[in-house]
């Protein structure tokens, strides 16, 4: 009787306590901005349901939770992660780990997180989100641009091809010309998504661009390539290795923004002034105002008034970057290798991305029904 009776006041004590954290009126600032992030997406869609036999895995829902609160907080590393959730009962029960032996380890964080990058969990959340906001939408502007994310790794040698060499002095009378090899933007007018993105470098290497002063910088591991919305949300993106110059990604974003938006206008700076881009853009319905690179023309050309008043729209992207840069932590990663690289710059945009939706009064409807159901 008395082991009764200690049982049932432990589990009254339990759900007292449960209650008295998530009754909506005692959550922190920082809870419940997590709270509302865990009820408007729909976590479920996007992990892979457990297999029936074998040891039980930890919750894998519970663990991409704590990714996204990772994300939310900038934390950087695993182990403040886990000392976070030990520490602060909120957050944990958020999570959806009761006490805190429940909480994983460091080594379950760092595979788990593996196997998500892999399975491109992150990109998949903020496809979703992108989707649902836009729905019923039309974007005026979309602004292009591309910036560092320095890696601590080595970057890749590479390997130089050899050149055939052909006979001397000039060829025989009749023989054809040699063709001219396509160049990248020229090949991908007709390539899938997939394909645009095999052919693009990938691994880490040496990367140099020339910064809003004017100053050339140099940084060793990946540049992310990203189109941001006139309220700064974060349409498509893609990581890349440092070296590839910033108009190689370009005709991919448009084909990968226009596959989760409608938009009108297309705003790039002068190193994406390539006749493929702008053939690219309209023909996905799209008017390119893209600054003139005056480098490679004999005549000074400048943007009509019009658009130039338009372009300036474009410091949308710089402010994007520049808040993923300090609140979220994307040139500090201690991540290794592209995949791993991508899926913490990929919850970082998804976390941003909602941000923004709260910000301005979107409403996630598919998710909400969902979530009722």
């Amino acid at each position: 009787r008395n082991t009764a009776m200690r049982v049932s006041t432990f589990l009254g004590f339990t759900q007292e306590k449960f209650e008295f954290i998530f009754n909506g009126r005692r959550f922190s600032e920082k809870g419940a901005e997590i709270a509302a992030i865990f009820e408007t997406l729909p976590l479920w869609r996007f992990i892979p349901s457990p297999a029936y036999t074998g040891r039980p895995r930890q919750s894998r829902f519970c663990i991409l939770k704590s990714f996204l609160l990772k994300s939310a907080l900038n934390i950087m590393e695993n182990k403040k992660l886990r000392e976070t959730l030990l520490g602060n009962d909120e957050l944990r029960k958020l999570c959806g780990w009761d006490e805190a032996h429940d909480v994983p380890s460091e080594s379950t964080f760092s595979r788990v997180f593996r196997d998500f990058a892999q399975m491109n969990v992150a990109q998949h959340i903020h496809e979703y989100l992108v989707k649902a906001a836009f729905n019923d939408r039309i974007i005026m502007h979309i602004s292009r641009d591309a910036t560092a994310v320095p890696a601590r790794e080595r970057s890749e040698r590479k390997i130089k091809k050899k050149k055939i060499k052909g006979k001397r002095g000039r060829p025989k009378k009749g023989t054809p010309p040699k063709p001219k090899e396509l160049t990248r933007l020229q090949k991908q007018l007709d390539q899938s998504l997939d394909e645009m993105v095999s052919e693009l470098p990938l691994k880490c290497d040496s990367g140099s661009k020339i910064n809003s002063q004017g100053n050339p910088e140099h940084w060793r591991g990946y540049k992310l390539h990203a189109d941001f919305s006139d309220e700064g949300i974060p349409v498509s993106f893609m990581v890349t290795a440092a070296s590839v110059h910033d108009s190689q990604a370009a005709i991919l974003l448009t084909r990968m923004s226009s596959s989760k938006a409608t938009y009108l206008y297309e705003l790039m700076d002068a190193g994406y002034d390539m006749d493929e881009i702008k053939a690219v853009s309209k023909d996905c319905n799209h008017a390119p105002i893209i600054k003139p690179n005056n480098r490679r023309s004999k005549v000074k050309r400048e943007l009509d008034p019009a658009s130039a008043r338009r372009y300036w729209n474009r410091t949308t992207a710089e402010r994007g970057f520049s808040e993923l840069k300090d609140n979220y932590g994307i040139e500090k990663s201690r991540f290794r290798g592209h995949a791993k690289i991508t899926a913490h710059i990929g919850f970082s945009m998804v976390i941003l991305t909602i941000r923004k939706i709260f910000q301005f009064g979107y409403k996630l409807e598919t998710a909400k029904q969902e979530n009722a159901a």
